[in-house]
């Protein structure tokens, strides 16, 4: 592992929960990162309870990682309590059964040291596992359709900075699964930007009896959305406004589509 004799660039957080079997690859993932920046490694055990990932932790503590304690109390909570410890300037959200491409740390960092006002840097999934059929496609920033559905994984770069300014992670157990989600809303919102990497950053591991499996389940799902846009009614409405009149545009100019050629030409061509 990199040695951290000062402060560290960023910090790769990592909650774990009964993992043991997949943490040492994420960790391995990490530690093939060639350098310089300096780095750390906060695994926060979520009130594990098998004394194999109690043993791997024990073991991860030793290769020089930071790791914490803490009651079941979800990921979110897990994750919040990760970067209260952490010292980095940046967080990279890693989960304890994914693993992350040697150059993702360094193209995070160099995004965000050059562009202030980008808050959140993320790219493309391999996927593997149990089956390997994509569950999301990467794709660049759209905040029309991150409010429709979530296309952003939790593994991404994000400042600190704006974690802070937002209050962290919401730990309201209807959005486990989903807390990514709602986190990328609240940073839009807030005017953060959003830079997209149109590479391979990590691989996401695909399993059966997965936290995300469990919440995508009919009742779940539709409880975790009614949180979400009741928690958000105002953006929604917002633009629910905006595509109303987006979409009376569009019948009017299907109604008179000669008209509505010629004041295109009109406006993008003559008027100055």
């Amino acid at each position: 592992m990199n040695q951290v004799p000062t402060a560290p660039i960023i910090s790769i957080v990592i909650p774990c929960y009964n993992s043991g079997d997949f943490l040492p690859a994420a960790l391995e993932s990490v530690f093939r990162y060639p350098g310089p920046a300096p780095y750390e490694v906060v695994v926060v055990d979520d009130g594990s309870t098998d004394t194999h990932t109690q043993e791997v932790l024990q073991k991860a503590a030793a290769q020089g990682c930071q790791v914490i304690y803490q009651e079941n109390k979800g990921p979110a909570a897990a994750r919040n309590k990760g970067i209260a410890h952490a010292r980095g300037e940046y967080i990279l959200f890693l989960d304890s059964d994914n693993k992350i491409r040697p150059d993702y740390i360094r193209q995070g960092i160099a995004v965000l040291n050059h562009r202030p006002e980008v808050g959140v840097v993320y790219g493309k999934a391999s996927f593997f596992g149990e089956v390997a059929a994509p569950r999301f496609a990467g794709q660049p920033f759209d905040p029309y359709q991150l409010l429709k559905e979530n296309y952003i994984d939790m593994c991404s770069v994000i400042r600190r900075s704006m974690w802070e300014q937002l209050g962290g992670l919401d730990e309201v157990r209807l959005l486990m699964g989903h807390e990514d989600w709602e986190f990328w809303i609240r940073a839009a919102a807030a005017g953060w930007q959003f830079h997209y990497v149109d590479e391979i950053l990590f691989d996401y591991r695909i399993r059966t009896n997965s936290l995300i499996t469990e919440a995508v389940q009919p009742v779940a799902y539709r409880n975790m959305l009614a949180y979400i846009h009741g928690k958000h009614s105002q953006q929604y409405v917002s633009v629910f406004d905006y595509l109303y009149w987006q979409h009376r545009a569009y019948e009017h100019d299907k109604e008179k589509p000669v008209r509505s050629f010629f004041k295109y030409l009109y406006l993008k061509y003559l008027k100055r």
